[in-house]
């Protein structure tokens, strides 16, 4: 696989319940469209991605679409992966898959963070990073017990992602959480984390990375007498 040495990259970002959409020259934004809508993402993003290329003045001369590939909503990824990949074929340029997590941890660059982001039953997916670089695993885990281990670390670590408000235990002393426009995954930092990754993708393979599976697809084998014990 090749670096990306090219500078004009589209990002967009369906992890979450805000949909986000960017475009970066250089490692600047220039353009950044977030929406938090009841509709579909499959109705809105697209529209995003035309007012963001429009402003920009981006048009023909993308050299990239990057991609937050998860952890995260199920149906987000899907529609956002899908989008990306119709719009590298199209236009025929690079595509680059940029984990969730770690597109987060590119709103502290000179900082330790802990990414959060929703697994449902009071779980999150999380991970821990030091200027922008992982030092932990991706993981499942209790949301507390999370915030407990993240508490016996002597440095200042700050809090990101999607479910601080199901913390149940107090923060400890060391755990800061991020001001508001830096605590979701932002289409912006999935471009920007993407300029900086060695590598670029095949639009064909490239893949979400789930982690777990869907809710509803475990439900249909329970149903179905598909898993053991039903």
């Amino acid at each position: 696989m090749q670096l990306i040495m090219e500078r004009k990259i589209l990002g967009i970002e369906t992890a979450t319940r805000a949909a986000s959409v960017a475009v970066i020259f250089n490692g600047k934004i220039v353009a950044e469209n977030l929406r938090e809508s009841p509709q579909s993402f499959s109705e809105t993003l697209m529209p995003q991605v035309e007012e963001v290329i429009k402003f920009s003045g981006a048009f023909d001369n993308l050299d990239a679409v990057a991609v937050s590939i998860g952890p995260g909503s199920f149906t987000g990824l899907r529609i956002g992966l899908a989008t990306a990949k119709a719009l590298a074929y199209a236009w025929g340029i690079k595509i680059i898959g940029v984990p969730t997590l770690q597109a987060m941890a590119y709103n502290f660059p000179s900082a330790k963070v802990l990414a959060l982001i929703d697994a449902q039953k009071n779980r999150a997916y999380c991970q821990l990073f030091d200027k922008k670089l992982p030092l932990s695993e991706l993981k499942i885990r209790p949301i507390d017990e999370i915030i407990s281990e993240a508490g016996k670390f002597n440095d200042e670590i700050f809090l990101c992602g999607d479910v601080l408000h199901k913390i149940k235990i107090p923060l400890p002393p060391n755990i800061k959480i991020a001001p508001p426009n830096l605590k979701m995954p932002r289409a912006s930092c999935v471009a920007i984390c993407a300029e900086n990754l060695d590598r670029v993708d095949n639009v064909m393979n490239l893949e979400p990375l789930y982690i777990r599976r869907a809710e509803a697809e475990i439900l249909w084998e329970k149903r179905h007498g598909l898993l053991s014990g039903s």
